[in-house]
Order: structure tokens, then C-alpha cells, then sequence
């Protein structure tokens, strides 16, 4: 399989683990009552729950689970585990079982977000690869409710969710036929030093290739347990669980908020879509706000933010609370691009550095229905305001904090992957190539 086509496995996981995870969420209420006759809304509540505690509890063990073993390796497995899975989902008999097997489900569909740092890994325009990513998002919510709204229609819904698993069967069986293996296939994280350019080990010795007779090889130090490493992990975790959780607390309330100011139903469920479609009008924008802005793309965009929901929540009519949707959505764009421009920067597109920032994503899922709730009952517009200073206070503080581990030239650079050599020139870059990174970096 090509270069590009084997890349385009890692998409279909990734697509795959968007659809599991949404195509059925808007539908919940309905879903429990037409097979089980639960009526009590708390239902939903306790299912989303144990669901996201779940996946708040195996993301940080998938991460170590990339240390021993290759990614084709985990998707393989994971792949025949959930089809199993999913066909015992769709036979439950009570909601209990419901319930306990999608937490399993949950569980084990979680290795599937570490196909996006090897998707970003075994590329060469890490720029282009989060853009698709963003594509794939936004447009994959899309596509994933209306194929939860499929399965809905459905006399029975136990038909379509059987029906997934033979998404999980295919793509197992074409993962089988085409992700690497031998020395491709190791694990996604060596504790000592990468390999060499040539595939061959890294060395031992000493820079001069000498070593003292009978004295065994240095053990190589585990890579973030070093304290320069580690803080700018800790300060990328940091901004991940302020964003999501800006992003996430102004959600559940808002089409409430909207009505409460005279919009009707259907213009406020529109108006919540607005940033969604904003989003995907501003990625093809985002490669020439990188050049331009570089490290600084990521505050500017979280001001954008904020200030979209600021004026949201000062919104006196429609039209400024359609300019604050649309602006909301813009910093949504380029911020999703450029935070994970940072967070690939530090973890260097490695499944446990990774797992340990998904897992603080995951955590904000818990954070902001909560938040959002206990500011919603003193006011319908205090969600709004809450994500504009998170947003506002993030701005600022990523201008201080670390972006990059030690030892990397500039931060525009460390966001920027070298350009693989054209082995018809030899090892090093020509001079055009070096003119036209430096203007891409500076």
C-alpha cells in the first residue's frame, strides 16, 4: 500500500471512533425508551456519565499500552473486540446491560484516539494533517447524527447498531492486510533514544563511538520523566482543559438563551450550528495565519473567542449575537488548528505524551456540564460569560507559557516539521529550500 493510502487507514480509525462516539448521543431519551421503557431523563444523564468517566479512566492506560506494544497491533485488536461488542450492545435485554457494555465499548474504542498521533507522525506537513483532522470533526458530527437519525428511523434500532459492527469487521480485516509490520510495527514509544534515519538502533556509546571494556551501555533516561520535558506537557494539558472547557460550558443552554431573548426555536437551533459552519469556513484559512502569526496564532485565536461569546452575552438583538456566534466560530477554527499544532509540537506525536492530553480533554467533558449547569440556574447567559473569561485569561497566559520542550530553536519552528531531504540533492536542504522554511518559520 502507498505512502498516502496507508496514512488514510489512521482517518478511517479516526473517523470510525467519531461515529461510535456521537451517532446516537442527540437521540439517547428516544433510544432507551423504545428499547428498554425507560422514561426517567436521569437515565441519560447516568449513561453519559459512566461513559465519560470511562474513557476519562483508559485513556491514560492506552497511552501506556503504546510503550509495549504497535499501534497496528492495538487497532487490530480493538477492532475484532469492538464489532463483538457492539453486536452484545445491540442485543441488551435491560438497560443495565446497556448501560455496562457501552462502558466497556467506550473503553476499548478509546485506542482509537491514538490513531491521530500516528496519522500526524507519519507525515511530513504536520499543518496539513491537523487541518484534515479539523476537517474530519466538523464535518464528521455532521455526518454521524444523520446517521444516528438513520439508525432511528429504523422499526428497530438494534438493527443499525448491529449493522456497526460490520464497519469494525471491514476495517479490521483491511487494517490486517495493510498496517506495517517487523520493524514498522514496534511500539509507538521507545523509552531511549529514536532510531537512526538508516532504521538501524540508536547507539549506545558515547558521540565518538568508544566505551570503556566491560562497562555495560547507559540506560537511556525515560523521555518526559525529565523536569524540562515535563513542564511544557503540564502547561499543554493546562490549555487544553481551559479551551475544551470554554468551548464546552456555553453549549447545553444556549438555544434556551437565545428563546429566553425572543429568537424562535428554529432560529436559535440554526444559530447554534452558526460556529460550527464558521469553523469549517475559516480552516482554509488557517495555513497563512500559521505563517503569518506563528506561535501567536493560538492567543490571538482565543481572544477572537472571547470575544465572540462576550458579545454574545451583551447581545442586545439578533444581528450581535449572529456577529458573536460567527466571531465564537472563527477562534474556534484557527485555535483548534493552532493548540493542536502545540500539542504535537510537545508531544512530539507520541501515543503516551498524547493520551496523557486526551485523557485532561476528556476531563473537561466532565468539568462543563457541571459548571455550566450551576451557572445556568442563577442566569442563561452567565455560561456565556464564564467561557469568554476562560478564553480571555488562556489568551494571556499562553503568552508565558511553554510551548515547546527545551532545546528546540524557535517555537514557530518547533511547530513546523523539518522537510524531509530530497535524497536526489543528498542530506542537506538547498539553499531555496532553507529560504522558503525560513520565511514559512519567520
Amino acid at each position: 500500500m502507498s505512502g498516502p493510502a496507508f496514512r488514510r487507514l489512521y482517518l478511517l480509525v479516526i473517523v470510525l471512533h467519531l461515529v461510535s462516539d456521537v451517532a446516537l448521543s442527540p437521540f439517547y431519551p428516544q433510544l432507551f425508551e423504545r428499547l428498554f421503557g425507560v422514561t426517567d431523563m436521569s437515565a441519560t444523564g447516568t449513561y453519559i456519565w459512566i461513559c465519560r468517566v470511562t474513557a476519562l479512566a483508559a485513556m491514560p492506560l492506552w497511552g501506556l499500552a503504546a510503550r509495549r506494544f504497535s499501534m497496528a497491533s492495538i487497532v487490530l485488536w480493538c477492532l475484532g473486540v469492538a464489532a463483538v461488542l457492539e453486536l452484545m450492545i445491540a442485543a441488551a435485554p435491560t438497560y443495565a446491560v446497556f448501560t455496562a457494555l457501552s462502558a466497556v465499548q467506550v473503553a476499548v474504542t478509546m485506542s482509537f484516539a491514538l490513531a491521530y498521533p500516528a496519522f500526524v507522525g507519519s507525515g511530513t506537513d504536520r499543518m496539513r494533517d491537523v487541518t484534515a483532522h479539523a476537517y474530519i470533526i466538523n464535518i464528521g458530527i455532521v455526518t454521524a447524527t444523520a446517521l444516528g437519525a438513520g439508525i432511528m428511523a429504523l422499526p428497530n434500532p438494534r438493527w443499525g447498531i448491529a449493522a456497526s459492527a460490520v464497519l469494525y469487521v471491514v476495517l479490521a480485516l483491511v487494517c490486517r492486510r495493510h498496517l506495517p509490520r517487523g520493524r514498522a510495527a514496534e511500539p509507538a514509544v521507545h523509552d531511549g533514544a529514536p532510531p537512526r534515519a538508516d532504521g538501524a538502533p540508536p547507539e549506545e556509546g558515547p558521540s565518538d563511538g568508544t566505551r570503556p571494556e566491560g562497562t555495560a551501555a547507559p540506560r537511556p533516561a525515560r523521555a518526559w520523566s525529565r523536569p524540562g520535558l515535563l513542564v511544557p506537557l503540564v502547561a499543554v494539558c493546562a490549555a487544553v482543559l481551559a479551551a475544551e472547557s470554554a468551548r464546552l460550558v456555553v453549549r447545553p443552554f444556549f438555544t434556551l438563551y437565545a428563546e429566553e431573548g425572543g429568537i424562535d426555536p428554529s432560529t436559535a437551533a440554526a444559530l447554534f450550528l452558526l460556529p460550527q459552519l464558521t469553523v469549517l469556513a475559516v480552516l482554509p484559512l488557517a495555513g497563512r495565519a500559521h505563517a503569518l502569526l506563528g506561535r501567536s496564532l493560538l492567543p490571538v485565536a482565543c481572544a477572537v473567542a472571547a470575544l465572540g461569546l462576550l458579545a454574545q452575552f451583551l447581545a442586545p438583538g439578533p444581528a450581535l449575537l449572529i456577529l458573536g456566534r460567527v466571531f465564537f466560530g472563527a477562534g474556534l477554527g484557527l485555535g483548534h488548528v493552532a493548540l493542536d499544532l502545540r500539542i504535537f509540537t510537545v508531544t512530539q506525536a507520541r501515543g503516551p505524551a498524547f493520551a496523557a492530553v486526551e485523557t485532561v480533554r476528556v476531563g473537561a467533558t466532565l468539568i462543563s456540564p457541571l459548571l455550566a449547569t450551576g451557572l445556568a440556574t442563577v442566569g442563561l447567559g452567565l455560561p456565556l460569560a464564564a467561557g469568554a473569561a476562560l478564553f480571555a485569561v488562556l489568551s494571556l497566559l499562553l503568552i508565558v507559557l511553554p510551548s515547546r520542550p527545551p532545546g528546540t530553536d524557535s517555537p514557530a519552528a518547533a511547530e513546523t516539521p523539518p522537510a524531509t531531504p530530497d535524497p536526489d540533492r543528498g542530506s542537506e536542504p538547498s539553499a531555496h529550500d532553507r529560504e522558503e522554511r525560513d520565511l514559512h518559520v519567520h
